[in-house]
């Protein structure tokens, strides 16, 4: 009897711990894991830089690519296939926006509406290369704002600023900036 009574003790850990492994298992299976912790969140500056590259990139490729046809006037010009693309992403509700804008616009609807982006493109004459950065408050809301150079990426660029009849400037060159590219966050949701 003591023998049988041993081995019922011994086998009771061996027991609970099987026991334990399977309510576990059971638990894992019905129970949902819980969504995990971000460790970090995305900065406005990171979000804008990262949007700025992908429209930075979009614009490149199509400028290059349909240049030809900009000449025709079959194909919409970049600043136009900007606002277009710019406007089709606002009306699906993101809470961010993008716009063109220029001390010297061909349109006045290019030309800074906020004092933000008035210094934003101010800034360019003496960093042309450096983006700048602002928070400000539009329509009761906190926004983040930033400002990128547009530079002129091609000779189409150029030829279609200097030659239109309402263009402010007439002498631009490749490679300088033309405007700004305003990128603007909600940092109220």
């Amino acid at each position: 009897m003591k023998c049988k009574l041993k081995f019922s003790l011994a086998a009771v850990p061996v027991l609970v711990a099987a026991m334990l492994v399977a309510w576990m298992a059971h638990a894992q299976k019905t129970e949902p894991r819980s969504k995990p912790k971000l460790a970090v969140s995305i900065k406005p500056q990171h979000l804008a830089d990262a949007l700025h590259a992908v429209i930075a990139s979009e614009r490149e490729v199509y400028t290059y690519t349909n240049a030809h046809r900009f000449l025709e006037q079959s194909f919409p010009n970049p600043c136009a296939m900007f606002r277009l693309i710019s406007e089709a992403a606002a009306s699906k509700g993101v809470e961010f926006s993008y716009v063109l804008r220029s001390l010297k616009p061909i349109s006045q609807r290019n030309a800074p509406e906020t004092e933000v982006e008035r210094r934003g493109l101010e800034s360019f004459a003496t960093r042309p290369d450096q983006p700048y950065y602002a928070e400000e408050m539009l329509g009761g809301r906190w926004y983040f704002t930033a400002v990128y150079p547009d530079v002129a990426v091609s000779q189409s660029c150029v030829s279609c600023h200097n030659q239109h009849k309402a263009s402010l400037k007439k002498d631009f060159k490749p490679g300088e900036v033309m405007g700004g590219v305003v990128i603007r966050i909600a940092l109220e949701l």
